[in-house]
């Protein structure tokens, strides 16, 4: 097998705040998202970013002081052929109005007396301090907790303005994601692991975002955001739609695609519902990241023709898939459902992910 590879050229910072003080605290899954953005981008078999250029502030340690520092140490070290990846998960809003946006991100810190907000014109200042052609800015901004229930906070102004995102985008290769549109709120639903955007932003950069070779471009996880976001906040009676803005010319590269490894590709035999060992760990290691609650996440294995009665129900959600395809193999898991039928059901939910396709 091909050693991984090493997206070197990389550096990202990584803001998470859900500890806010009193009212404007927000859910523990901000948190979450903020950590698994990390875990993505430093493990050697996605994106392949060095740890030690992956900077994460979470909580009491984002400060209005710490984020300055930690965006100067970029600029020190980024070169203008470098990625810079630069992520926050907190509060944002805008304390002017549509005509005159001032618009801002809450640190940890936050004071009212003393206005201490990370506001738009400073942001602007510090990304433009970043000698990087291949900067991203993604901004997740507006968070829902539980079952669909707008965030409680005694932050009442209104969303980040699109006319802001446009500011922060200029620049010679810059490019900005925001999660939703300023009338509109960043959802988390129901048992999901991650909010609605973040979670289709990670399995874009593990590797559903379609591309031809073994990178994950800017355009590519945009794509995937556009098409999947919209279509799952829809599918919860909800709306939310993630803002695109840039100034660039050349689709660049965000992180590694699988590790950077391609070609690889193992033989299978749907006809009689059989995979080879190899590719049987191979697939639980996907479905388990894609339905990380097992085969119940999102009744996929009841639309592929399965009973769920039939299978193990205890145990993590890769322990269930294990069990699941090992019942599959041997005829059962449900009259209906075989193989193909089940992962025909994948591919309409991640129709751009390559390994899949592969299967089909």
């Amino acid at each position: 097998m091909q050693p991984y590879k090493s997206f070197s050229q990389a550096y990202a910072l990584i803001i998470g705040i859900a500890e806010y003080e009193g009212s404007a605290r927000l859910p523990d899954i901000v948190a979450k998202d903020a950590n698994d953005v990390v875990d993505v981008l430093t493990a050697e078999n996605y994106c392949g970013y060095r740890e030690t250029n992956v900077k994460l502030l979470l909580n009491s340690e984002a400060t209005l002081s710490n984020i300055r520092s930690a965006m100067q140490n970029i600029a020190s070290k980024a070169k203008h052929d470098d990625t810079v990846f630069i992520y926050f998960t907190g509060h944002g809003g805008n304390k002017g109005n549509t005509t005159n946006p001032n618009c801002f991100l809450l640190p940890f810190d936050f004071n009212a007396s003393v206005d201490n907000l990370l506001y738009e014109q400073e942001l602007s200042n510090l990304l433009s301090t970043i000698n990087s052609d291949r900067l991203l800015t993604v901004i997740d901004a507006c968070h829902s907790g539980g079952a669909a229930r707008f965030k409680s906070s005694a932050i009442n102004y209104s969303g980040i303005a699109e006319e802001s995102l446009e500011r922060l985008s200029k620049g010679k290769g810059r490019v900005l994601f925001a999660s939703s549109r300023d009338s509109e709120v960043s959802w988390a639903f129901g048992n999901d692991q991650n909010s609605v955007f973040t979670k289709h932003l990670i399995l874009a950069l593990k590797g559903c975002a379609n591309s031809s070779d073994d990178l994950i471009r800017v355009f590519d996880i945009f794509d995937y955001l556009e098409k999947n976001v919209s279509k799952d906040a829809e599918s919860n009676g909800k709306v939310q739609h993630p803002i695109f803005k840039a100034n660039l010319e050349n689709n660049f590269p965000v992180a590694l695609k699988l590790g950077g490894v391609k070609g690889v590709r193992i033989s299978s035999n749907l006809d009689n519902n059989t995979i080879t060992p190899d590719r049987d760990k191979k697939l639980e290691d996907i479905l388990a990241i894609l339905y990380p609650e097992g085969p119940k996440d999102q009744e996929i294995w009841l639309r592929a023709g399965g009973d769920i009665s039939r299978l193990k129900s205890n145990g993590s959600g890769r322990s269930q898939w294990y069990s699941a395809l090992r019942t599959l193999k041997q005829g059962g898991g449900g009259s209906d459902i075989d193989l193909n039928s089940l992962l025909v059901e994948v591919s309409e939910d991640f129709p751009n992910h390559s390994q899949i396709l592969q299967y089909i």
